[in-house]
């Protein structure tokens, strides 16, 4: 009797071990992707050349840009003038003020470009969707004392990620 019940014993524990040999088991893995950084300023209507009349002094709007970026950190965007602000032709020059238009920040009142115009602009759903702002020039209207000819000035507006 003594043998069999070892031998019982024995076939119980062999019997646990098979069955905790089929125990279930998961495993966990990671799914991902990445979504670049895209920051842009579309130019919807601006030409160029843009031709403004040297004669009013009333604003003048050139068109407008549409502004697109994901970044959570937002971007900064800098408006610059190759000729300090100025139209230039020859040695003669006329000042000019820029001005924008837009929301979530995008807008500033007449300023003439002697040095960059620097935004720095938050991270937004406005701006992943497109945030369009007006870019409007403006110059004094008196064209006395000045030579005929093309006044003209290279305008450069960047959009960088923060």
């Amino acid at each position: 009797m003594r043998f069999m019940k070892t031998s019982l014993v024995a076939l119980t524990a062999g019997g646990l071990f098979a069955l905790n040999a089929h125990a279930d088991s998961s495993d966990t893995f990671t799914v991902q992707g990445n979504v670049p950084v895209v920051c842009v300023a579309i130019n919807n209507s601006v030409a160029d050349p843009e031709v403004i009349d040297l004669t009013t002094s009333a604003e003048q709007t050139l068109g407008s840009f549409t502004y697109q970026c994901n970044s959570a950190a937002g971007f900064t965007r800098t408006i610059s003038s190759a000729s300090g602000g100025f139209l230039v032709n020859g040695s003669q020059q006329i000042p000019y003020n820029v001005a924008s238009g837009g929301g979530s920040g995008l807008g500033f009142a007449a300023t003439q470009l002697t040095a960059p115009i620097v935004t720095s602009l938050g991270g937004s759903t406005a701006f992943i969707a497109g945030q369009t702002g007006s870019f409007r020039v403006s110059v004094s209207g008196s064209t006395a004392g000045l030579f005929a000819g093309t006044y003209a000035d290279d305008v450069t507006l960047a959009v960088t990620a923060n």
